[in-house]
C-alpha cells in the first residue's frame, strides 16, 4: 500500500551568519507578512531563496525559529514580575541586541527587499516535494478509489492521469498551516498589546512607588520639624520659668529692702531715693 510522505523536520543546523541574515531579512521585509492566506509562506520562501537554504530548511522551521527568537527576546526585554533578578539579561543571549534593533524598526533597510516566491515562481524544489505517481490504468472499484472520487469530485476518466491521494492531505496541511500562521499572528498582536499594557502598569507602579517614597520623606521631615518645635517649646518653657523665678526674687528683694531699709547704705544715690520715698510715704499718711 502506498503511504503519504508527510513533512518532517530537516536536520540542517543554521549557522550564526544564517541566523543574523535571517533576522535582517525578516525585519526588512516586514511588509510581506500581511496575514493573508499563503503570504507568510511565500515570504519565508523568498527569504530561504535569498539565504540559499532551499531544500535544507522548511518554511515552517523558519517561522518557528523566528517565533522562538521573538519569544526569547521579549522574555529578556520584559521579564515577568518577580523574575527581574533571575533573568541574566542581554548578556545571556547573543541575539538580544540584534533582535532589539529589529523589533524597534532600526533594521528596516539592513537587507534587500524581496519578492514573494509563489508556487509557480519556485526554482528549487520544496524541502519535502510532493510525489506525483506515473499514469496507471484505472483501478477496479474499491474503497481507495471511492475515496478518490469523493475527495476530488468528478469520477476519473480513463484517459486522465490518476490523482495522488496524498495531494489532498498535503493541501489540507497547507491550509491548516496558514490558519495556524494567522492565529499565531493574532496571538502575537495580543501578546504585544499585553506587553504594552504590562509596561504601562510597570511605569505606573514605579510612579506610585516614587510618590510613596516622596511622601515618606515628607512625613519624616514633618516629624523632624515637629520634634524640633516641641524641643523649642520646652526650652522656652524652661526659660520662662527661670525668668519668672528671677522676677519674683528681684521683686521680693526690692520690697524687703524698701521695708527694712537695708542694703541702701552702700550706695548714696540709692539712700537718697530711699529717703525721698520714705518722706513721700510719711506725708501721705
Amino acid at each position: 500500500m502506498k503511504t503519504c510522505s508527510m513533512p518532517s523536520e530537516l536536520s540542517y543546523k543554521m549557522s550564526d551568519q544564517d541566523t543574523r541574515r535571517m533576522i535582517k531579512l525578516r525585519a526588512s521585509n516586514e511588509s510581506l507578512f500581511t496575514g493573508r492566506r499563503n503570504a507568510a509562506k511565500a515570504a519565508w520562501k523568498a527569504i530561504l531563496k535569498e539565504l540559499g537554504l532551499q531544500g535544507k530548511v522548511s518554511t515552517y522551521q523558519m517561522a518557528k525559529k523566528w517565533d522562538n527568537l521573538k519569544r526569547r527576546y521579549k522574555d529578556l526585554k520584559y521579564p515577568p514580575v518577580g523574575m527581574e533578578s533571575v533573568v541574566d539579561g542581554a548578556s545571556s543571549w547573543p541575539w538580544f541586541h540584534l533582535m532589539n534593533e529589529a523589533m524597534e524598526g532600526r533594521l528596516a533597510n539592513s537587507a534587500p527587499l524581496l519578492t514573494p516566491v509563489t508556487q509557480d515562481d519556485e526554482q528549487a524544489p520544496d524541502p519535502v516535494p510532493r510525489q506525483r505517481p506515473r499514469p496507471t490504468p484505472p483501478l477496479p472499484p474499491s474503497s481507495s478509489s471511492d475515496f478518490e472520487q469523493d475527495a476530488f469530485g468528478d469520477n476519473a476518466q480513463p484517459d486522465q492521469r490518476s490523482v495522488d491521494p496524498c495531494d489532498r492531505p498535503l493541501g489540507e496541511l497547507d491550509r491548516e498551516w496558514e490558519m495556524v500562521e494567522r492565529e499565531r499572528a493574532a496571538l502575537e498582536r495580543e501578546r504585544e498589546m499585553v506587553e504594552r499594557e504590562r509596561a504601562t502598569v510597570e511605569r505606573e507602579r514605579a510612579a506610585v512607588q516614587a510618590e510613596r517614597l516622596w511622601l515618606d520623606r515628607e512625613r519624616a521631615a514633618v516629624e523632624r520639624d515637629r520634634a524640633m518645635v516641641e524641643q523649642e517649646r520646652l526650652a522656652l518653657g524652661r526659660e520662662r520659668d527661670v525668668l519668672d523665678q528671677r522676677t519674683l526674687r528681684n521683686r521680693y528683694d526690692w520690697l524687703h529692702r524698701v521695708k527694712t531699709g537695708s542694703g541702701f547704705a552702700a550706695s548714696k544715690k540709692e539712700a537718697e531715693l530711699y529717703f525721698i520715698y520714705r518722706r513721700t510715704v510719711t506725708s501721705n499718711q
